[in-house]
């Protein structure tokens, strides 16, 4: 299967969601709606993502297929268009649960084999690769939907946003699934979620959650606090979240073949030491262009840590678990993401918008002190990789042995 469709759909389908969720403060600010439901309905969005990563990664070669993916994206167009004719908190959080429950599909299955594409030695350098269609995606609708936004209302946009994500898929759908792997195993995904939950991987699991609750500031808030604190203008902001993912994508890039070299236990900490540096150097920040300076060491960790945590993850999973792994992994990832913006939400509201930067900067701390923690024990559980090939997700979907592993 090539990987250039599978990172152009990626990227295509990130451009779709941000051109939504960029925007989707200045919405609620047209509609009159605060900013603790506003935080509250990206979280309920990422709570869609949670419930359900985990499952679309045990039946991820089970939709691998034109005309399932066709279905399933179907019914994500309707509900983005739900999305787009929604006015009141209730509704956008039906709608963007929804959609968060259900755009996720694909990413199990694209993420897995951009990872392991090129083998378990290259995983740092692969986490890098898959950046490149997110972090792409989110530059580019990051800075367009503001201006699509502002010029053309949210219902066009919604319009535009549907466009992009049939696109999305219709770079799928050549692929010939049917040589990749067998499907004829039958799936037992709580039983394969069971086997991937141990202690080594509660760690990554832990660090990645803490990563994603630090990274809403500059994916969630930025709308706010570049305005209020520090005088941008709204589309201004979303150039802002353009350039936060930019500099994670190039960090993660560059860095990647660090992290191989390093492994992913040595290389976490620095990751978290930057964030945490970010986070405080935005909140002594007495201009713009000292904010800019410091979201991008701020997106320096971000893009570090993308490049380590999977491969941390997938330490201690065997061959037939890499899959499942990655989906439950994902789901962690929702979990910070359903986290970080309710707790900055809060923040915000109670202490105003300078308090988030403190709170991410603690939040920065403990991941720093659980990396040290394992980089200073100096080794985690690992399975050998030697069988790792792109059987691997299809032999996920086997019954697990008598008693697990």
């Amino acid at each position: 299967m090539p990987l250039l469709p599978v990172l152009g759909s990626t990227c295509l389908s990130w451009v779709s969601y941000i051109l939504v969720s960029v925007t989707l403060a200045f919405r609620f600010q047209a509609l009159g709606i605060g900013v603790v439901p506003y935080g509250a309905v990206v979280a309920v969005f990422a709570l869609g993502m949670l419930l359900t990563e985990s499952i679309w990664g045990a039946y991820a070669f089970r939709i691998a297929g034109p005309l399932t993916i066709s279905g399933l994206g179907a019914v994500v167009a309707a509900v983005l268009w739900g999305v787009g004719a929604s006015r009141t908190p209730a509704e956008f959080a039906v709608t963007m649960g929804l959609l968060g429950a259900l755009m996720v599909f694909p990413v199990p299955l694209l993420r897995w084999w951009a990872v392991t594409a090129r083998g378990p030695s290259s995983r740092g350098s692969g986490s890098a690769r898959y950046a490149v269609g997110t972090g792409g995606g989110i530059v580019i609708g990051s800075a367009v939907g503001p201006v699509v936004y502002f010029a053309f209302g949210f219902e066009r946009l919604i319009l535009l946003a549907i466009a992009v994500w049939i696109a999305s898929l219709a770079l799928l759908l050549p692929i010939p699934w049917s040589r990749v792997a067998s499907v004829g195993a039958p799936v037992r995904p709580f039983r394969q979620m069971r086997r991937v939950l141990t202690p080594a991987f509660g760690v990554a699991a832990a660090l990645v959650t803490l990563l994603y609750v630090c990274s809403t500031l500059t994916t969630n808030f930025v709308q706010y606090y570049s305005v209020v604190v520090f005088g941008g203008s709204p589309v201004a902001a979303g150039y802002v979240i353009g350039l936060a993912r930019a500099t994670a994508l190039v960090a993660g890039l560059l860095l990647g073949t660090v992290v191989d070299r390093w492994g992913p236990i040595r290389s976490a900490p620095f990751g978290f030491a930057l964030i945490g540096l970010g986070a405080l150097a935005t909140y002594v920040a007495p201009t713009y262009l000292a904010m800019l300076a410091a979201t991008v060491v701020f997106s320096v960790g971000v893009g570090w840590l993308g490049a380590v945590l999977l491969p941390l993850a997938l330490l201690p999973a065997p061959p037939d678990l890499q899959g499942t792994t990655i989906g439950v992994f994902g789901s962690f990832e929702d979990l910070g993401l359903l986290i970080g913006p309710a707790l900055l939400g809060s923040v915000y509201a109670a202490f105003g918008p300078r308090s988030m930067f403190l709170t991410v900067a603690s939040v920065a701390a403990i991941g720093l002190a659980g990396a040290m923690a394992i980089a200073l024990r100096g080794s985690a559980p690992r399975v050998p990789q030697d069988g790792l090939d792109r059987a691997g997700l299809a032999a996920d979907s086997a019954a697990a042995p008598p008693g697990g592993r």
